[in-house]
């Protein structure tokens, strides 16, 4: 058997070190490129979270103006203030809901004012930005965030500054729209549901807010020309009938106390379910939702303690809608039934002073319970359809 000369074994492992020295610097440099990259993505993750809050938070502030944009009777002036307040808000909601998040070590991130974009995307998905002269509705706002020169400084990188890089530029964008929908049913949650024990005629609500007008014909505004309804005791109709049971029994005025000041508990959304009041669209044609006699005083001064606050109202078709036989539902007295077809949202505002009346104005809502009909839920302001109900924004992009 052969063996290796002393003197060439010594040679050969002295080979090692070097080859080790050669190999070590670009297994560092390895180690200082992941490190950076690391820190550029975890950077960008930061941005985009950033972003995705911003665009939402702006995008939420379009509702409320919208209901308001669509009440009958709007002066054009009054319908430019209102979205270019609406885009300022938006504006301002994003910018804010910004500056709360971090990325990259820098803290109250900046959202520069060229970097949102608000405007409207219609049901193809095709976006417009907004301008003063605008007849579409935002219902889109758009953001950037940036780690550049201008705005948040560049990105500082660890180990790239040796190959002649100290720094980078990060950027993020997000999109985000509102939508409007129709409630079809509740889900049983954790949280009581904002619900008015009232109903009120779906084509007389209709009429208002094609027109303006009450089912007299009269047309009554609020201190700032907005049109305004009242809701119990009907105008046209009235009677023993306005107060709606919103646990399908007889109930005292104490329960409906507790629905108006706490909202309807998820015990009584599961009788709802149970007896088949809701979903709605399971529910056509049949008068069986409980009514009640009417009111007490209390209750209606229950309500008007709320003035400024946001409920869901029940709607009901009439069983005639005539005129000369009008007749909400069917039964009688404290047997008295309706056909509830439709839930709004309303803002309660202020009854005359003896306090025996309830006004409401149409209002953008959105419950954290509420179960949509999917094939009504639309960007905001692209439906034929005129909704209240209000879907939380999504991000789109």
């Amino acid at each position: 058997m052969r063996t290796m000369p002393a003197e060439n074994v010594s040679s050969r492992r002295g080979a090692i070190a070097p080859l080790t020295c050669v190999m070590l610097v670009f297994l560092l440099g390895m180690v200082a490129f992941a490190v950076d990259l690391s820190w550029i993505a975890l950077t960008k993750s930061e941005l985009q979270n950033a972003a995705d809050s911003a665009a939402l938070a702006g995008a939420g502030r379009l509702g409320e103006n919208f209901v308001l944009y669509n009440l009958p009777n709007q002066t054009a002036t009054t319908k430019t203030n209102l979205m270019s307040a609406a885009v300022a808000e938006a504006k301002t909601y994003a910018t804010t809901f910004a500056s709360l998040n971090s990325a990259g070590a820098v803290n109250n991130l900046t959202l520069l004012a060229a970097d949102i974009d608000v405007g409207h995307t219609s049901s193809s998905g095709v976006f417009t930005s907004y301008t003063s002269d605008n007849t579409k509705y935002p219902n889109t706002v758009n953001v950037t965030m940036r780690r550049d020169a201008s705005a948040n400084t560049s990105l500082g990188l660890f180990f790239a500054p040796v190959f002649g890089m100290s720094k980078t530029d990060v950027t993020a964008t997000a999109s985000s729209t509102l939508y409007t929908s129709v409630i079809d049913s509740y889900k049983v949650g954790s949280v009581n549901s904002g619900m008015l024990p009232v109903t009120f005629d779906v084509n007389d609500w209709n009429e208002f807010i094609k027109s303006g007008k009450d089912s007299n014909g009269a047309k009554n505004t609020d201190s700032n020309g907005y049109p305004v309804l009242e809701v119990y005791p009907s105008v046209k109709d009235k009677g023993n009938f306005g107060l709606l049971s919103l646990n399908d029994s007889h109930v005292g005025a104490n329960t409906i106390s507790g629905w108006i000041h706490n909202g309807v508990p998820t015990s009584d959304i599961q009788i709802l379910i149970f007896n088949g009041l809701i979903p709605l669209s399971k529910h056509t044609s049949a008068w069986d939702w409980r009514g009640e006699n009417g009111f007490k005083a209390s209750n209606v001064m229950d309500i008007n303690a709320y003035v400024g606050k946001t409920f869901i109202l029940p709607l009901f078709s009439p069983k005639d809608p005539s005129i000369s036989n009008y007749s909400a539902g069917i039964g009688q007295g404290s047997n008295y039934n309706y056909n509830i077809v439709q839930f709004v949202g309303v803002k309660i505002m202020q009854a005359p002073s003896n306090n025996k009346q309830v006004w409401i104005r149409p209002a953008a809502i959105s419950d954290p319970n509420m179960i949509l009909t999917t094939a009504s839920t639309v960007p905001l302001g692209t439906s034929s359809t005129f909704s209240t109900i209000i879907v939380p924004a999504k991000l789109t992009n």
